[in-house]
């Protein structure tokens, strides 16, 4: 995929992250103009509910769980194996030596892959034909610009080019409680028909929880991918107008 993954860096400037793709002009990370122009009281209110010290700690555990099943996933979908079992074994010994390298704890470790394990074992690997993308950098110049590192673009089995994202939680989600994810995704969906000229026909968010093993995939159709992208498109706007150039 022509990206500028192989030039792209982030920086922090006035605790908001900025991606350096190369180009004449920082954009902010869609990430940070999610967190900048949306409500945050309730996650306010509920760090005050249970202390500084007790959300950071959570954040942190969620964080690190979270990271390790990104990283199975990735391991998975990109190993050489010739069937499942062999993809499989490769990604569980490279988990492995991951979080060892990265100082994860063992409840952060095992809670990650029994995250990837529920994706696993329904089987909602099987639909990934080809991928096009993973963890690359996306970027577009549309209302002052913003960039974000995508998680997976494939194409399912009938052809279909979807933006893939994917979450963890405690609990399983409705729709309407993830509302950031959707527009988050449709984002990712904007920048890369602008980089690259070809339009995904999908966007899909992939959330794993710890209460149940079924992982949820909310689905996403092009209108309802051209509503949240339109959304977004004026958070990005009103972000430049509020905060400048970085």
């Amino acid at each position: 995929m022509a990206t500028a993954e192989g030039l792209s860096r982030t920086v922090k400037i006035k605790g908001r992250r900025y991606y350096d793709v190369g180009i004449d002009k920082l954009f902010p990370s869609v990430t940070t103009i999610l967190g900048a122009m949306t409500d945050k009281s309730g996650l306010d209110e509920w760090r005050k509910r249970v202390g500084e010290e007790k959300a950071e700690a959570i954040g942190k555990f969620s964080a690190n769980r979270g990271t390790v099943m990104h990283q199975m996933i990735e391991y998975y979908l990109l190993s050489k194996g010739k069937d499942r079992s062999a993809k499989l074994k490769e990604a569980q010994e490279k988990i492995v030596e991951f979080s060892k390298r990265e100082g994860y704890t063992e409840e952060e470790t095992e809670v990650g892959r029994r995250l990837f394990y529920n994706f696993y074992n329904a089987g909602s690997f099987d639909q990934v034909a080809e991928i096009v993308s993973i963890e690359d950098t996306l970027h577009c110049h549309r209302e002052g610009g913003y960039a974000g590192r995508v998680d997976t673009i494939y194409r399912k089995r009938d052809g279909r080019l979807i933006i893939s994202d994917y979450k963890t939680s405690k609990k399983p989600k409705r729709l309407e409680w993830i509302e950031n994810y959707l527009i988050q995704a449709s984002a990712y969906f904007v920048a890369y028909w602008e980089m690259t000229g070809e339009k995904p026909l999908g966007c899909e968010i992939w959330i794993s929880n710890e209460q149940d093993p079924e992982p949820q995939i909310f689905e996403m159709d092009l209108p309802m991918i051209r509503k949240h992208a339109a959304k977004f498109l004026r958070m990005v706007r009103d972000f430049h107008a509020k905060y400048g150039e970085a």
